[in-house]
């Protein structure tokens, strides 16, 4: 099944079926969602809602994009009037299309509605399940470092790790193409919000940290714009198309860059890693919860996980 970015994909390229017809929609008013219509006598049930959406910009939320019975439609209230002093509108609901599915699209198209470029690629948009600017960045530093584990004694990277200060998309994109992950303990995370990265390799006790450069895509102000009504949840469908547009414009600008213009680059001290081990865990002296050795905090002789302790000295443990 198609993931939103693709829907809004193909609404972008014209890849859907004109219906355009009224139609009985039951709608759950608790949910503020249609869970099934009726159209050619056929009864469609919602499985998913992908999104909330306004028409006109000065309508509440009357569009929904939905799967039913295994497609993808566009249904929505069409008001006969519309005036916001009063609580309750006449309207009619009205079934405007289905995307097509991949089965009814030449392989080219596809191609399009998924930004896949090569296999590596496609493996990685599997596993994350969309491609986004923050995994192509991610996509962009495996690639330098794979380059550079080609020019060393440990071409397999077996003996490498790295930190990375930031908890995006690009994560996917390390544990994929470089195998490095939290569960084997050769990549840590620091959150700090930033595309920054620091890269140890054992073999040949060679270190290198790379962060991003700042960069401007040239739609600064209506990405801006719209990532707000977006938010406030009033965007119209056509907003979060053009948003979708102006994300792809940046994975596909990013795409054609070299790592060297995307990130900034230099050697630094080689580290040891920390050592490999299998987990003790001891009991939380408050919750009695079994806790990992090293994120236990003592205190007065006792044992504490950080929530615990945290709500103990009523400060935040940073």
């Amino acid at each position: 099944m198609m993931d939103r970015t693709e829907v809004l994909r193909s609404i972008r390229y014209d890849l859907f079926e004109y219906i355009q017809k009224r139609v009985m929609v039951d709608f759950d008013n608790f949910r503020q969602m249609p869970v099934s219509f009726t159209f050619d006598g056929k009864t469609y049930r919602v499985g998913e809602l992908i999104g909330r959406f306004k028409t006109a910009d000065e309508q509440p939320i009357n569009g929904y994009l939905v799967q039913a019975n295994e497609e993808i439609f566009f249904l929505y209230f069409h008001y006969y009037s519309y005036d916001q002093r009063f609580p309750l509108h006449s309207g009619s609901w009205v079934l405007s299309f289905r995307i097509f599915n991949d089965n009814e699209l030449m392989a080219l198209y596809r191609g399009d509605r998924k930004m896949l470029g090569n296999m590596a690629f496609k493996r990685l948009v599997d596993f994350h399940g969309h491609l986004c600017p923050d995994l192509m960045i991610g996509a962009k530093l495996c690639e330098y470092v794979q380059g550079v584990l080609r020019s060393l004694d440990d071409p397999s990277g077996g003996m490498m790790f790295m930190i990375a200060e930031n908890s995006t998309s690009a994560l996917d994109a390390i544990q994929v193409l470089l195998g490095l992950t939290i569960g084997n303990q050769r990549l840590y995370i620091l959150d700090f919000g930033k595309h920054n990265y620091s890269v140890y390799f054992k073999h040949d006790e060679k270190a290198i940290r790379l962060w991003m450069k700042p960069r401007r895509f040239g739609d600064e102000g209506e990405y801006e714009h719209l990532e707000r009504k977006i938010r406030r949840n009033e965007a119209t469908l056509d907003d979060v198309t053009r948003y979708q547009v102006l994300v792809d414009n940046r994975i596909l600008q990013i795409s054609d860059l070299t790592p060297q213009k995307v990130f900034e680059i230099k050697e630094i001290e080689w580290n040891e890693p920390p050592v490999e081990l299998a987990g003790v865990y001891h009991r939380c002296s408050c919750c009695g919860e079994a806790v990992l050795e090293g994120r236990l905090i003592e205190q007065n002789g006792e044992l504490y996980c950080i929530p615990c302790f945290t709500k103990i000295n009523g400060d935040c443990v940073c």
